[in-house]
């Protein structure tokens, strides 16, 4: 029987691509509070989706990892945990309390 020459390494689970839901571009003030302190920091909601948002913010580096995050224009109160940061920029997924 022929056997192969051609070495192979270990496979791997490819997860197949999930389309993602389309976010809606939106410039919403809003609120992130930080749970621990009660600290209140105003933000801009960039763009949103059902799953989370994008938020940009000014010293975004004193934002943890889960807030709050409120808007009044329409009624969002939500928790929600930081997945990303850049620049003045953060990701957040919204998570159910």
């Amino acid at each position: 029987m022929f056997k192969s020459s051609i070495k192979r390494g270990p496979q791997r689970h490819v997860r197949p691509r999930v389309a993602r839901e389309s976010r809606v571009e939106v410039q919403k003030s809003a609120s992130v509070s930080v749970i621990e302190t009660g600290e209140t920091l105003s933000c801009t909601i960039r763009d949103i989706h059902s799953r989370g948002a994008r938020i940009s913010i000014i010293n975004p580096e004193r934002v943890p990892n889960k807030v709050m995050i409120k808007s009044r224009s329409d009624g969002l109160d939500t928790l929600g945990e930081v997945v990303w940061r850049r620049g003045n920029e953060i990701g957040v997924r919204f998570v159910s309390r």
